[in-house]
């Protein structure tokens, strides 16, 4: 069975703690970044199946830094997480090709590991 590592990016640590204790509470590889330059880097060393995306980060946004982890990898699943409604989330994503959508707000840990595994599955 293939490892089931995930990438989670987020600027705000409690947020990042909170996300990174749960997944590896049930027995997943977790590589977790807080800004895209640390991300980048894990991303091309720990090549994860999913990544876990907040929106809202400093230096450049998440509908920025997509397209660079589909160059690396066009096949990436990533789920974007943020406290931006779902209509924004469509606007800045359009045509960008996320595999899910979850607002911080109303945030399941177990919707989201759902999630998670449909797109390790996928």
């Amino acid at each position: 069975m293939a490892k089931k590592r995930v990438l989670v990016v987020d600027d705000e640590p409690e947020f990042l703690r909170l996300v990174t204790d749960y997944f590896k509470s049930h027995h997943y590889e977790i590589v977790s970044a807080n800004n895209l330059e640390d991300a980048v880097t894990a991303f091309h060393k720990h090549g994860p199946g999913v990544v876990l995306l907040d929106f809202n980060m400093p230096i450049v946004n998440g509908d920025k830094f997509l397209p660079i982890l589909q160059e690396v990898d066009p096949f990436v699943k990533v789920i974007v997480i943020t406290g931006y409604t779902l209509e924004d989330v469509e606007d800045k994503f359009k045509g960008l090709g996320y595999f899910a959508f979850f607002e911080k707000g109303t945030l399941s840990l177990e919707k989201l590991k759902q999630k998670v595994d449909e797109a390790l599955a996928y």
